[in-house]
């Protein structure tokens, strides 16, 4: 817990007295508090927090409030702890208005006030948020940085589809409950109900692994071999990266032929006129739609050229591009590692052309231009290019550069340097299995046997 105090010079009364306020942070929250005291600003040590004893007769008095609310908000934050919760801002509001008080009277000799009614036990979703919030403290011993917003949004819904679940079967979650038959039904629920994909049922089920874990360390009744129930799932539903030749339609597309432009115009309208005098921005254009659409397809060539992730695409500028060294280098958002992308084209990858294409257009402060809501037009580039067998996302960029380089016969360690994976297993989970690239690969490395000597002779 840590209060700090602050003179409200901008709510002067007509006498020139400021108000004091508190602000007391724990647990990833903040609560500002007013102390009821007032002093001239003439009168307040910044430094020391306090009004200054000398300066004013009423000085002791404010002082002690001041440090009785300090007191008891440090006392009712470690009650808290000790009993296994995080105060939200209004409940530590409530508790420390409670314990004030009650400091006020017992120091008046007042009989005690009564106790405060004892709170519910927490239920098994809110030691799920305690652990969260513990989570948006901890310091990555990989990064040195506080874990990401997509970690912790991850972690949060994780929580919010157990409960849903909960609610769906009519199930009171507990950790006493957590067996096989609430692992059976979560699994159902997740990939059957909610049409989730074994792999981000894998990803739930080890966040609430790591739930489990720390409420174990908390001694919490967490089930004895409770991981061994929760398996994951058996992750290969097909493959998830585009084969050569699909990635090479979409690098074909032309986007000036006039059954591409009637696609776009049949998909994309012309918006309705706007009424005079109406205000707001006006709605995009088909030609407009149709400049973002070809944008968006090279956005996604730019993640499959380079294995980057769509952020980091979008925020590749040419301080990043080395051409005399042959290499992209790019200090990834999620994992705070450099990746190492060659720069070099070939029959498939072809990040030169793309990049010096926009080059020639006029540098701007990104490599290519910034598309909003890419999600809307990656359809229509799937459509145009004939591609039906998955659903085209900017991730599959990026795992159709794994998959194609190891098929290429880059050694995996390699192909690790530009999609910044640290580890093999973690970057296994990018490639995706072709039968007919495999076999290719295989019919090229083959031992010949020598023919019979019957036909040799």
């Amino acid at each position: 817990m840590e209060v700090t105090r602050q003179l409200r010079l901008d709510a002067l009364n007509k006498h020139g007295l400021a108000p004091i306020q508190l602000t007391l942070c724990w647990a990833g929250h903040c609560l500002r508090l007013g102390s009821g005291q007032r002093c001239l600003p003439k009168h307040w040590d910044e430094r020391r927090q306090h009004v200054k004893d000398k300066a004013d007769s009423y000085a002791s008095t404010v002082n002690q409030v001041l440090d009785d609310y300090s007191s008891v908000a440090a006392a009712a934050e470690r009650a808290a702890t000790e009993t296994g919760q995080v105060l939200a801002p209004a409940a530590m509001r409530a508790e420390v208005e409670r314990r004030y008080a009650e400091l006020v009277a017992e120091r008046a000799g007042r009989a005690e006030l009564p106790p405060a009614p004892a709170a519910a036990p927490l239920t098994f979703f809110d030691h799920f948020a305690r652990w969260i919030e513990k989570e948006k403290q901890k310091i990555s011993v990989r990064t040195g940085r506080k874990l990401s917003r997509d970690t912790i949004w991850t972690h949060e819904a994780v929580r919010t589809e157990i409960q849903d679940f909960g609610q769906a079967a009519k199930l009171t979650v507990t950790f006493e409950g957590l067996n096989q038959e609430f692992y059976d039904g979560l699994r159902d629920y997740m990939l059957g109900t909610r049409g989730r994909s074994p792999r981000t049922f894998n990803t739930y089920i080890k966040r609430l692994r790591s739930f489990l874990f720390w409420a174990e360390g908390q001694g919490l009744p967490v089930p004895a071999r409770i991981t061994k129930v929760l398996r994951l799932a058996s992750s290969y539903v097909g493959v998830e990266a585009l084969t050569q030749a699909e990635l090479l339609r979409i690098a074909a597309l032309d986007f000036t032929l006039p059954t591409v432009q009637a696609y776009l115009a049949t998909a994309f309208p012309e918006p309705e006129p706007k009424a005079a005098g109406s205000g707001g921005r006006n709605a995009l254009t088909s030609a407009a739609h149709a400049q973002r659409t070809a944008w968006t397809r090279d956005v996604f060539l730019l993640c499959a050229y380079t294995s980057l992730r769509h952020a980091d695409a979008q925020e590749l500028g040419w301080q990043h591009v080395f051409p005399e060294q042959e290499l992209i280098k790019k200090l990834l958002n999620k994992t705070n590692i450099t990746a190492l992308v060659p720069y070099l084209d070939d029959d498939v990858f072809r990040p030169v052309a793309l990049l010096e294409h926009y080059r020639a257009l006029g540098e701007g402060p990104t490599c290519l231009p910034f598309v909003r809501d890419p999600w809307r037009y990656l359809p229509h580039v799937a459509a145009l290019a004939r591609i039906t067998r998955l659903k085209l996302g900017m991730h599959t960029g990026r795992k159709t550069y794994a998959t194609l380089k190891v098929y290429q016969g880059v050694p995996k360690s390699l192909v690790m340097l530009a999609t910044g994976h640290q580890t093999e297993a973690q970057f296994n989970e990018y490639l995706g299995i072709n039968e007919e690239e495999l076999l290719a690969s295989h019919r090229q490395t083959a031992r010949r046997l020598p023919p019979p000597r019957s036909q040799a002779s």
